[in-house]
């Protein structure tokens, strides 16, 4: 086995604690997991920033903390296009749908993953295409397609109330990075929320929230730093 992957694998069972495996236990998180704080990797991501041959290794270990160091790690340029599909299959876990769609966002066939997973009636596959559209907004709006964006809202009118539970989720959150990033589209990302109403999704035993579309994008055009829900 790689040395580097055995160290890191050390390293991360000495970081995991009971009460950080109980919380991501609690949030959706699957077995095999040490429990590694975010902050904690952190230091692990920085050292290992872009060493794609180790990140495919953390992410064949099924164990949800390596998977998460992996996707925080990727390089986007590296990792391939039917990867990140095989990867998907394996993201049990909403963090982790979320965290390797905005890794796709960075990749040269984002666009391509846009098309094929917003189509899809899987609801992980679908939750990773809309979370991809939101990031894409984030790191780089002006890049988005028009005509991506105009399918997006007319699907996310018309049909997100009939979409699986985290497919909704990131349809909302596609909205309101549509409406936050792209001036042109504040207005309608608006009236589209209001439209839909009040976005119901079931988000376990956690505090988790999917919040007020219209009235997020409303508070974030009046703040000096306009975030996306995370």
């Amino acid at each position: 086995m790689n040395p580097t992957y055995d160290d890191v694998m050390a390293e991360l069972e000495s970081l995991g604690s009971a009460q950080t495996r109980k919380t991501y236990l609690r949030h959706g998180a699957s077995e095999p997991l040490f429990g590694v704080k975010f902050g904690d990797l952190r230091p692990l991501q920085k050292r290992h920033r872009g060493d794609q041959q180790l990140a495919e290794l953390l992410i064949e270990s099924g164990n949800s903390d390596a998977m998460t160091l992996a996707l925080l790690i990727a390089d986007p340029n590296l990792i391939r296009s039917r990867q990140i599909d095989d990867w998907l299959k394996q993201m049990h876990y909403s963090l982790l749908v979320g965290m390797l769609a905005d890794l796709a966002s960075r990749t040269s066939f984002a666009a391509a993953k846009w098309k094929k997973w917003s189509q899809s009636r899987q609801e992980r596959s679908l939750a990773a295409g809309y979370t991809l559209l939101a990031s894409w907004m984030v790191h780089d709006s002006a890049s988005v397609p028009v005509e991506f964006v105009e399918a997006a809202l007319e699907q996310i009118e018309t049909t997100i109330h009939d979409k699986p539970n985290q497919a909704r989720h990131a349809m909302n959150q596609a909205l309101i990075s549509i409406g936050i990033c792209l001036p042109a589209y504040h207005d309608r990302a608006i009236r589209v929320a209001k439209a839909i109403g009040k976005v119901s999704v079931d988000h376990g035993e956690t505090s988790c929230k999917t919040p007020d579309a219209a009235a997020y994008i409303e508070r974030a055009l009046k703040s000096p730093r306009r975030k996306r829900p995370c």
